[in-house]
């Protein structure tokens, strides 16, 4: 009996169409009425509840690398849904049995595994979106995709060629469960409201790319059958349609910190002593003044826990060396003070006493604005304060759909008065 292929045998294989409709991205069907259920869902990497039943199902997927626009060799699923106050996406990756590549690793350390990123254009603008990513057993890696300037950053696709990289330096709050069964892998996630910025509108639309990487084959795989010579990938998504009623609630991130160390050094008579300093209190503040638009507020932030850098040697002492931003309230929004050649660098602020910072999209305008007043040790004299005032906005002319990308004129306002003094003491 001659072994049909893989791909075609999971085609044949039995199964009801959703309720939602199915969506061939191969067949140009990349509009989707999303379907708003009032229903619950406990992440399990099953998806066998019957609310799946009720999804849109999106299939026909094209292969992306090494060659783009040609039929998927490894056939996807991915049903998707929305609630009130998330949406839902179910992929099933179908493979060969023992060719799928799964660890428990890191987040945002599942380059080297079979994995999926959902990107996500909450403004449809065809320039920016929200990266999910999430490899066969679950684990997440995630971030921010910005095609108007790419930043320097580690990124599960950053040896791909034909789109910008995604910066994974900030971390969403989404749920997700993954297993790998006898046909692929099965993946169930649930991307909260609260953790997206969005348009103000009662009815939108989102734009939405998905990628499947298959590692035994060395493939990146695209819903929507996407060229690599294309000016902007974003702007060949497909859509969600007809969002509405979507429900954020309040969103407020507060994070006390209390700090306690003690010196150590040589005394007088030669031995060691210690001097108990602090407690230094201080914490850090995020409200989500309306779905577009966050206000980050910090008082004496503590960065410890924060991962440490790579040892960086610098072998030509007129270029500076160039750490990437991992301190949590410095990541909120990143994107929007993303500028070419790195004109906007965040880690010239050593440790803020206090910052305030406001950040996301109004009037179809990107806005970052960042006030912070320094530590004292870091000022140039050491008899101020070094103040920081940055603000940034960039807007797109032109349409932000289909295959021409729309043209973004932005302008960056930067007064670091550190470098010309500090503020009284």
């Amino acid at each position: 009996m001659l072994a049909l292929p893989f791909a075609v045998l999971a085609l044949l294989l039995p199964s009801d169409p959703p309720l939602g409709g199915v969506f061939n991205g191969r067949a140009g069907q990349l509009d989707v009425p999303l379907p708003r259920l009032e229903q619950t869902l406990t992440l399990d990497g099953f998806l066998t509840e019957p609310v799946w039943g009720q999804a849109a199902l999106l299939t026909g997927f094209s292969q992306f690398q090494p060659a783009d626009r040609r039929p998927s060799a490894d056939s996807t699923e991915v049903l998707v849904w929305y609630s009130p106050t998330a949406i839902h996406f179910g992929v099933r990756a179908f493979a060969p049995t023992g060719a799928t590549n799964a660890r428990l690793s890191d987040r945002d350390k599942i380059s080297a595994d079979d994995y999926v990123e959902i990107i996500l254009s909450t403004f449809n603008d065809g320039r920016q979106a929200f990266v999910f990513g999430v490899n066969a057993l679950g684990v997440q890696a995630d971030g921010t995709l910005n095609e108007v300037t790419s930043t320097a950053s580690s990124s599960s696709s950053a040896t791909n060629t034909g789109r910008t990289s995604a910066d994974l330096s900030a971390n969403f709050v989404y749920e997700s469960k993954g297993r790998v069964t006898e046909l692929g892998y099965e993946v169930e996630v649930r991307i909260p409201f609260k953790s997206l910025r969005y348009q103000p509108r009662e009815v939108q639309d989102w734009g939405l790319q998905l990628v499947r990487r298959v590692q035994h084959r060395g493939h990146e795989d695209t819903w929507t059958p996407a060229r690599r010579d294309g000016a902007s990938f974003l702007a060949q998504s497909g859509r969600l349609t007809g969002l509405r009623g979507l429900r954020r609630g309040l969103v407020v991130d507060l994070n006390p910190s209390v700090v306690g160390f003690e010196n150590g050094a040589r005394k007088a008579d030669g031995s060691w002593g210690y001097s108990p300093q602090g407690p230094e209190y201080g914490g850090t503040v995020r409200w989500g003044v309306t779905n577009n638009l966050s206000l980050n507020g910090t008082v004496n932030p503590d960065f410890s826990q924060v991962e440490a850098d790579v040892v960086a040697f610098q072998y030509d002492p007129r270029q500076a060396l160039f750490y990437p931003e991992r301190r949590p309230f410095f990541l909120e929004g990143i994107e929007n003070f993303a500028v070419g050649n790195n004109l906007v660098y965040s880690r010239r602020i050593v440790q803020p006493d206090v910052a305030v910072k406001l950040t996301g999209k109004s009037f179809g305008t990107n806005l970052a604005i960042l006030s912070a007043l320094d530590d004292r040790s870091t000022s140039i004299g050491g008899t101020g304060n070094p103040l920081f005032n940055i603000v940034r906005g960039t807007r797109d002319l032109g349409g932000s759909r289909g295959s021409a990308s729309p043209t973004p004129i932005g302008w960056t306002a930067s007064i670091p008065t550190a470098w010309r003094g500090s503020t009284p003491a």
